[in-house]
């Protein structure tokens, strides 16, 4: 590390105490387009972790589009922004506000594009934009513009990226508009230039415009065109580039999955820096701190980008700063943020419960230190321990596998989903530092529990796997998907295995066994296959076993199972037909065992909380979440 993230730039006329930039990304926190005091408090965090600046997540510019994004779109929307620049201001931050018009990704009302092309086949047919209406759009930015040089805001940022409506503009294969702002890429690039020359008229703020590399759609807008269109924006007066790519169509480009490898789009970065002289800003996935370091010390970049990284880990900069790297929350690009947000929901983070709830978030001291037993490590289990820790109560945490992290050893174990044990190593290694008592190997009975004599007993021993009344399921070559992805059940490369059951589990089994050579036929009685998986996710993961060769049956329902073959039938009715089958993994769904733990116990006084998977099957970012409640109501 030498030192070139935490050093000053210019941008326009502000500086930037050091390299890092929140990156601009939806929150939900507001209500009805108005900032709320969970709004303030969640930037407030950020601003206090270390980072140079902050961009606010896109406000929309127009008010008859329909979103869940925070407006500024009128007068009355300033006072609330103003709120957040006052709660980020005194922490040495500079503040500025993405901009933006959502175009035809809208979910509901107006949906407006320069040509009439739906989105996908299940949207509208957007509204082409006349002359006038172009007009008035321009008018509605450099509007918003000045509402932001009103709430104090430092500088402004243009979301002219990921299809919205500037990116819709400059792409060729959806703009397809014959008259001055269609054809040409300079025609294309048009209405950009305009906006950008209207907002800097209008507010006189250092302009950031937020640009794709590339669509990554065939016949989009590609890398060529970006690096014309970035020096054209710098000509118009923008202070500095952000480059991103991809868009609603192609979005494991634009907020990859764990399966993407980090700095995917640093190439984006580098081909613009090389073309314009004001500052560039790179993103995608550079939370890993040396390679944040590089990206700026090669000069790739000026800026780093970072987002789901923040909120999972809101001191990121301080704490590498510091040098004390392990204790840095590693994001692990679950896109479990992403997916609520997506929903219209409100933040959360699979691996920091603070988010989303920084308002009300305080872990206070325990007014009176009590013996806490957890029993089961996974998500809630090792979260529950922590947080109880920190609280001051005395804490072991008794599994009965020989290592800490309950199923996410088996989530790990899938080659896309190998970041979950990066978490799982931060959590078991920060319950060593704080000096929670560890017993692995030691399943818990009633005799454990009446021997330690705990106040609190936290039950979280997550699910077990559903075993249907399927005839055969018992049979020898059928096995719980679990083992196949530890490694316990061995299958020849010359196998044929069918997976029964397409969720998380089954995808990822059936990921684990193509890529070991194994043919695979996954069978799941609905009409789609990673039900549950968050979207960006679910999309990369089935193409990859598309394009691995992974037979997927889907509306199939699977009747019985025999020595060398699966008997199934269509879900809608129909003849029974037959899948040849030497190995069956089952992979159908899960059943909470708080109850049987908690059954055999004789409690008497003993205090018994019960979160996550071990009272009701969820996900992720509930186990985490219910973990951490119950260790903060201990």
């Amino acid at each position: 590390m030498t030192g070139a993230l935490f050093t000053p730039v210019r941008v326009g006329g502000v500086t930037f105490a050091n390299r890092l930039v929140m990156a601009p990304m939806g929150t939900c926190l507001d209500q009805g387009g108005f900032v709320t005091d969970d709004t303030v408090a969640y930037y407030r965090r950020r601003a206090e972790g270390g980072v140079g600046a902050i961009t606010v997540e896109g406000c929309l510019v127009s008010s008859g589009t329909v979103g869940p994004e925070p407006r500024l779109s009128g007068p009355e929307y300033v006072p609330g922004l103003r709120r957040v620049v006052e709660a980020v201001k005194p922490h040495g931050v500079t503040v500025g506000v993405q901009l933006m018009h959502p175009g035809r990704q809208v979910t509901e009302g107006p949906s407006v594009a320069p040509s009439p092309v739906p989105l996908n086949s299940v949207s509208p047919t957007p509204h082409e934009l006349t002359v006038p209406e172009i007009d008035g759009i321009v008018a509605d930015y450099a509007r918003a513009a000045r509402y932001a040089a009103d709430a104090g805001f430092e500088y402004v940022e243009v979301h002219g990226a990921h299809g919205y409506l500037p990116s819709n503009f400059l792409s060729p294969r959806h703009n397809q508009r014959t008259d001055d702002y269609g054809g040409t890429l300079g025609n294309r690039a048009r209405f950009s230039l305009e906006v950008a020359r209207a907002i800097i008229g209008a507010s006189g703020l250092p302009l950031v415009w937020r640009l794709n590399g590339t669509d990554t759609e065939p016949g989009g807008f590609d890398l060529d065109s970006a690096v014309a269109v970035a020096r054209m924006l710098e000509d118009a007066g923008a202070a500095a580039i952000s480059v991103s790519s991809g868009t609603w169509l192609t979005l494991q480009q634009t907020l990859a999955p764990m399966s993407v490898p980090r700095g995917h789009m640093r190439p984006l970065a580098r081909a613009v820096k090389q073309a314009v002289s004001v500052p560039v800003m790179a993103v995608g996935r550079l939370d890993d701190p040396a390679l944040a370091e590089d990206v700026v010390a090669s000069g790739d970049a000026d800026l780093v980008l970072l987002g789901r990284g923040l909120i999972a880990e809101p001191d990121w900069p301080n704490l590498v700063r510091a040098g004390r790297l392990d204790e840095v929350r590693p994001c692990i690009a679950c896109n479990a943020c992403v997916d609520l947000v997506g929903r219209g929901e409100r933040a959360q983070c699979s691996v920091n419960p603070e988010a989303g709830r920084e308002r009300t978030w305080q872990v206070k001291p325990a007014a009176v230190p009590r013996r806490v037993m957890v029993v089961g490590s996974g998500p809630a289990g090792m979260e529950a321990a922590r947080i109880a820790r920190v609280r001051g109560h005395r804490v072991s945490i008794w599994e009965r596998d020989a290592a800490l992290g309950g199923k996410l050893e088996v989530a790990g174990s899938a080659p896309s989903k190998r970041e979950v044990l990066r978490y799982r190593d931060f959590q078991a290694r920060r319950l060593e530092q704080l000096g929670v008592e560890i017993h692995t190997s030691a399943p818990v009975s009633p005799e454990t529990v009446r021997g330690q004599q705990p106040d609190v007993v936290v039950v979280a021993t997550g699910a077990v796997p559903l075993v249907p009344p399927i005839p055969g399921i018992d049979g020898p070559s059928v096995y719980d998907a679990q083992r196949l992805l530890l490694g316990e059940i061995p299958v020849a490369p010359d196998s044929r295995l069918v997976v029964v059951g397409g969720s998380a589990t089954g995808c990822e089994t059936a990921e684990l066994m193509r890529a070991k050579g194994i043919e695979v036929t996954l069978v799941e009685m609905r009409g789609s296959v990673g039900r549950g998986i968050e979207a960006i996710t679910r999309r990369q993961l089935v193409k990859q076993l598309e394009r691995d060769g992974v037979a997927l049956l889907t509306k199939a329902v699977v009747v019985g199972i025999e020595p060398g073959l699966v008997r199934w039938r269509p879900a809608d009715g129909g003849e029974e037909r037959a899948l040849a089958a030497d190995v069956v993994a089952l992979a159908i769904g899960w059943r909470a065992t708080g109850a049987d733990v908690t059954a055999g116990l004789d409690l008497g006084d003993i205090e018994v909380r019960v979160p996550g998977d071990a009272a009701s099957p969820a996900d992720f970012v509930r186990a985490v979440n219910a973990g951490a409640d119950a260790g903060l109501g201990i």
